[in-house]
């Protein structure tokens, strides 16, 4: 009996410890990319599943770093790397789950806030899952990233089903490969109810040996951002970070409602920075003697299903001297450069001029009218364009709320990587035979 026992301690069969992955080695698990040889999760990449898993998401994001994430890190460091304000508090309310483009505008922020209505979820360790489970689980993460790595953007009604699919449920799995592919370590994971809405809060580093990094905070919150207590509760909370720049796109024109004038007005006095597509804050309510405004980009009518005419006070400030470049990425809904819009707006006076948030939010007060700029007979400059026809062969699932054409901006020359091999073109979406849902109903579309 001592000599068997004695066996089997020698050959690490008995009491040989199993480690468990951590969270850095989960999030690159997720995302496809290479373990040490060392981690729990390596002889899983093995698999073919797993392997036909790493392909298509690697080519997914291979393909929106190409199309559009470089071009945005570059356009960030020119136009927001400078305000302080991108280097500390970010807000971006109805982003949900898209740390993406959050990160290639505001890479520096130390504390990065998302909101919207998807369930937190979780993700357990990938090693105790059983293979056909952990498939199901792959697979409905890839179809939850599949619209944003292409369009830019997330679907509320798209992505509820997908993440209630497998083992890696929620958003906490999107957060997790966001953060890996952009080449973020993760250091900590946890659940957090700091205002009584379920959330998480994820600390990040980047290591980069060339510069003394420090951590990163990013927080998701499952939060109804419309009047009422819940949403109260939110910007109280937010309130508390203190001021900071604020990130709106793909908003689906709530904040002019009613219903949110408690966001919309806790954006106005809290904010040192906006940075928006035109479906976020009403262009009237950037007071001209507290907001310098730049406007990038071509402003066209809003999408279709919103059903709304365009503003005149935004199209006017595209014919004058508030005009300030074209963009060489899609926005928004507008996912080509050839109709997207940005605006960027700064607050003039960053101390004496500030409103401090109180506790309970009041309207702002009416701003004088003042008369509209006339408008410059130069035209708006269009970008140059180019084929996008190599895009990847997987299908779409649902019809997307925007008007795919079949030519993109071409990124800035130092922005290209080798060329994607030629495939066969994504079929166009049908949005004549898939309903959509009110433009009320679509928070976090």
């Amino acid at each position: 009996m001592l000599r068997s026992l004695a066996f089997l301690l020698l050959t690490g069969v008995l009491l040989a410890p199993t480690l468990a992955s951590s969270v850095q080695e989960q999030a690159a698990f997720l995302s496809g990319m290479p373990l040490p040889p060392g981690s729990a999760l390596t002889t899983l990449q093995r698999s073919p599943d797993y392997r036909a898993h790493q392909k298509e998401l690697q080519e997914q994001w291979a393909f929106c770093k190409r199309l559009r994430y470089e071009a945005m890190q570059l356009w960030g460091r020119e136009h927001l790397r400078q305000n302080i304000s991108s280097r500390g508090v970010v807000r971006y309310l109805f982003g949900g789950p898209d740390f993406l483009n959050a990160h290639a505008f505001f890479p520096d922020a130390r504390i990065l806030v998302l909101g919207g209505l998807e369930p937190v979820g979780e993700v357990p360790a990938p090693e105790t899952l059983a293979p056909e489970t952990m498939d199901v689980g792959l697979k409905a993460l890839r179809e939850a990233l599949h619209t944003s790595l292409f369009c830019g953007y997330f679907i509320t009604s798209e992505m509820k089903p997908q993440l209630l699919q497998g083992s890696f449920r929620g958003v906490l799995p999107v957060l997790m490969t966001e953060l890996a592919l952009t080449g973020n370590q993760i250091l900590s994971v946890e659940q957090v109810k700091p205002f009584g809405s379920p959330g998480v809060k994820i600390t990040y580093a980047r290591f980069d040996p060339r510069s003394d990094t420090q951590p990163q905070t990013l927080y998701y919150f499952q939060a109804d951002l419309s009047n009422g207590q819940e949403g109260k509760r939110f910007l109280d909370w937010l309130g508390n970070l203190g001021e900071g720049a604020s990130y709106l796109k793909a908003a689906s024109f709530l904040l002019p409602l009613p219903s949110f004038s408690q966001t919309r007005d806790f954006l106005l006095k809290t904010s040192t920075l906006i940075l928006q597509d035109d479906s976020g804050i009403p262009f009237p309510d950037f007071r001209p003697d507290l907001w310098k405004i730049q406007v990038f980009g071509v402003y066209t009518d809003p999408l279709s299903i919103f059903k709304l005419p365009r503003d005149p006070g935004l199209t006017a400030a595209y014919s004058g001297s508030d005009y300030a470049g074209s963009l060489p990425f899609g926005v928004g809904y507008h996912v080509n450069a050839s109709d997207a819009n940005l605006l960027l707006a700064t607050r003039l006076d960053s101390h004496s001029d500030r409103i401090a948030y109180p506790s309970v939010i009041t309207p702002m007060p009416e701003a004088t009218p003042t008369p509209s700029p006339s408008p410059k007979p130069t035209r708006t400059p269009r970008p140059t364009l180019v084929p996008v026809r190599k895009a990847l062969p997987v299908e779409i699932r649902k019809a997307l709320p925007v008007d795919i054409q079949t030519t993109q901006p071409q990124p800035p020359t130092q922005l290209q990587p080798s060329p994607l091999p030629a495939e066969s073109p994504i079929p166009l979406p049908n949005s004549e035979n898939t309903p959509l849902p009110e433009p009320t109903a679509l928070q976090n579309l």
